[in-house]
């Protein structure tokens, strides 16, 4: 494994906000920035650990292949260190509150698109795992993705797909 440093430089424009609500609380408590994982930084800078895949040395460039990657596509990584397990993972860290793994919901689709089957799994999948704010969830949300605005509401427990524009 490695760890990506990267720029979050499609938050660059969007400027430093020192309090940020993250997604899954349910209050409207606000949070300092490093007490999250906000793109709103003052150095908008990142870190991910990947899984290292491959390394191809060619005439004139270097090629490292990696997975599990949650990028944007374009993103600026501006240094690359080794993920050193012993070190790098603390397995009695303390749990707190973003410590927990979100529970997938299923999704419905309520209207009709001409999707590519890979589009159509990566809406499923970020619906699922919920992006609404954790306050106020009774009201149909929408979200950019794949360049689709996708209007979407929990109902019974699934969510149900309403419009994608």
């Amino acid at each position: 494994h490695l760890w990506l440093i990267f720029s979050f430089h499609q938050a660059v424009e969007e400027g430093f906000k020192a309090l940020v609500r993250p997604p899954r609380f349910l209050g409207k408590e606000k949070w300092g920035v490093f007490a999250s994982r906000s793109p709103h930084r003052p150095n908008h800078l990142g870190m991910s650990a990947v899984k290292f895949v491959s390394l191809e040395i060619k005439a004139n460039e270097i090629v490292l292949k990696v997975s599990g990657v949650d990028l944007v596509s374009g993103t600026p990584i501006l240094d690359i260190k080794p993920y050193i397990a012993y070190t790098d993972a603390i397995v009695d860290a303390v749990s707190g509150p973003f410590q927990e793994r979100p529970e997938f919901r299923s999704v419905k689709w309520a209207c009709d698109c001409a999707l590519g089957p890979e589009t159509k799994v990566l809406i499923e999948k970020v619906i699922g795992l919920d992006p609404r704010p954790g306050f106020d969830q009774d009201e149909e949300f929408g979200v950019s993705i794949a360049g689709y605005n996708v209007r979407f509401k929990m109902v019974d427990g699934e969510f149900v797909i309403r419009q994608l524009c």
